[in-house]
């Protein structure tokens, strides 16, 4: 049988939905031989790894890891243009990791107040109380802002009007007709984010992380932290970062690798064609640099 790793997950810590141990157990239960816990600006706390060196005997085995919120290397850098570098087997009590984590969190929660007050004019009945809420703390994220937003039923009726709106202006502009089609494949999960929580969104309600390390301060901090660091599912940067210029970064040693499974979401759209041609093309830059590549479910 086949190993199988899960390099990218996410817990309660950040915007998953199982615990540690809930997620490990899960992992195991699927046969998965090795699951990597990377969340959002955030590594495990000494009680929760003290947990999980109970689990050091079982079959499955783990990885600490983190996903940090990065902005484009300088060379690229429009505006506040973001991407993700998961960094694996860092040290949970680096004392840099550490201060970038709790820059980041207290970043989330100015951020998430700039979107409840974005979604406010856009007729949403939604609170930074009820954001917090969802989330279970200081880190939060978009899919905590969604389950607030569906803690009231009136703002299905909101969603709906701006979906609207959105088919009738698609029919004369095909770039948003594209940018609709694709939101109506992947079904009602992703209408926030493709209606007004994404930076190309079609209303304005998302907003950006006003803290963030670039490229190389993010792998720096992981390095740092006696990790390796590789970039997230490329296809959420590949309009402002080519593969050309990926292949530099791996040249230039200031990236380990890549993700080269990602973007579950794609699958059963016109766009996981798409998907497999680039992933295609990601091994072979990375075999050719003897870099890493690897991935998971990102769930």
């Amino acid at each position: 049988m086949a190993s199988i790793e899960s390099l990218h997950t996410h817990t309660t810590l950040s915007d998953g939905k199982l615990s540690h141990r809930e997620l490990f157990e899960l992992a195991e239960s699927l046969g998965i031989s090795v699951v990597a816990f990377t969340d959002h600006d955030a590594v495990p706390p000494p009680a929760i790894m003290d947990e999980l060196e109970t689990l050091r005997a079982s079959t499955t085995k783990w990885v600490v890891g983190i996903e940090i919120t990065a902005s484009l290397p300088k060379e690229l850098s429009s505006g506040s243009a973001s991407m993700h570098i998961i960094g694996l087997f860092v040290d949970p009590i680096n004392e840099a990791l550490l201060k970038h984590c709790h820059l980041a969190q207290s970043a989330r929660v100015r951020r998430m107040k700039v979107i409840v007050e974005n979604l406010q004019k856009l007729g949403f009945r939604i609170t930074e109380e009820d954001c917090l809420e969802m989330s279970g703390g200081e880190s939060v994220g978009r899919p905590h802002i969604v389950r607030a937003l569906e803690k009231y039923p009136e703002n299905t009726l909101v969603t709906e009007g701006i979906r609207r709106d959105m088919a009738k202006d698609a029919v004369h502009d095909p770039v948003l007709q594209d940018r609709y089609t694709r939101m109506m494949e992947k079904g009602e999960r992703d209408y926030p984010f493709a209606l007004f929580l994404s930076p190309t969104s079609y209303r304005k309600g998302y907003a950006e992380h006003d803290y963030m390390p670039d490229l190389d301060e993010a792998a720096a901090l992981i390095h740092g932290a006696g990790g390796v660091a590789v970039v997230a599912h490329y296809h959420t940067v590949r309009s402002k970062m080519p593969l050309q210029f990926f292949e530099k970064l791996l040249k230039e040693k200031r990236i380990d690798g890549a993700e080269v499974v990602y973007g579950m979401r794609e699958y059963g759209t016109a766009g996981e064609k798409a998907l497999e041609v680039e992933r295609a093309a990601l091994r072979d830059i990375l075999m050719k640099n003897n870099a890493l590549a690897l991935g998971g479910s990102d769930a």
